[in-house]
């Protein structure tokens, strides 16, 4: 599992190569309109090697004299530049995405961090490969208040994870005070689409996110397992007391929620149960969590 940054690090090296190819395009086919700029670029290069070895031998009367040629050409370079509307800078290796610099993260309205629209390939791979695959159509701007009539409930519960969102972002680890939290609300209200989105724009914000069902927490690999305990954000999915009493699902779950509230990280269990029931019957060292976790739902804590 890789996050959006290593990401985008691991294509700067392909993103150089193309920088320099399109400038070894450019100024062939510049050339190719042009061979008279050729011809002087050619004396410019020569000039300067020269130039170069009269430095080392401190001929200073050579040097004198290379930089006048050179001054002469670099004159007459640029009377050819403009007598063919040349771009005088058609040499030059040119950003290939003027909005971020070629750097994958531009700055938002708000001063905060976000991914480069042109690095839209690299944020669908860290959505597959954070638990998201099957949900390439989750848009927050398509979550709806007025689903299901709920409009102000539903509205309250995206709030609360927005905060929680900002707390990510505009906070240091030291800063935050609640480190589980519970999404509880009944079925078919929309959870997993605002959790996703929510996990989706944490990872557009630069961060490390992922998004599980509780039910395959015990079948993800020990590679897997161990980044999870060290991402930014992570959203549970369908927790259910009966899930945590079942598949070892409550020893996984129980090693992620004390490693991360330890490192003072985010999770967030998303449930259609309320949360007293969960307390009653969920394997005993989950609900000891519980009692002590943040609850987002339209209803407060």
């Amino acid at each position: 599992m890789k996050t959006i940054k290593e990401l985008i690090s691991e294509s700067l090296t392909e993103v150089a190569a193309t920088r320099d190819i399109n400038r070894q395009n450019s100024i062939s086919r510049v050339y190719k309109a042009c061979p008279e700029l050729k011809e002087i670029d050619d004396q410019i290069l020569e000039v300067r090697n020269s130039r170069f070895i009269a430095v080392i031998d401190k001929d200073e009367r050579l040097i004198k004299r290379f930089d006048i040629a050179e001054e002469e050409l670099l004159t007459k370079r640029g009377r050819i530049i403009a007598r063919n509307n040349i771009e005088p800078d058609f040499d030059e290796e040119k950003f290939i995405c003027s909005e971020c610099s070629d750097t994958g993260f531009v700055k938002t309205a708000d001063g905060k961090v976000s991914v480069c629209p042109c690095r839209e390939n690299e944020l669908e791979m860290c959505y597959e490969q954070s638990g998201m695959a099957d949900y390439p159509s989750y848009k927050m701007k398509n979550y709806r208040d007025d689903y299901l009539g709920d409009a102000s409930g539903r509205k309250k519960i995206k709030g609360m994870m927005n905060d929680l969102l900002k707390e990510l972002i505009g906070k240091s680890r030291e800063e935050s005070k609640s480190y589980i939290y519970v999404y509880s609300a009944p079925p078919q209200t929309g959870k997993t689409f605002l959790s996703i989105c929510v996990c989706k724009t944490a990872i557009k914000l630069g961060k490390s996110a992922y998004y599980a069902k509780c039910e395959e927490l015990s079948a993800l690999g020990t590679d897997t397992l161990e980044a999870l305990k060290h991402i930014d954000f992570l959203v549970v999915d369908d927790f259910a007391d009966t899930v945590t009493l079942s598949n070892n699902v409550g020893s996984v779950l129980n090693t992620l929620l004390e490693t991360r509230a330890a490192s003072r990280l985010n999770t967030v269990l998303v449930t259609p149960f309320p949360v007293n029931e969960l307390v009653k019957k969920c394997d005993m060292r989950i609900s000891g969590k519980l009692q002590s976790a943040k609850k987002i739902s339209s209803e407060g804590r």
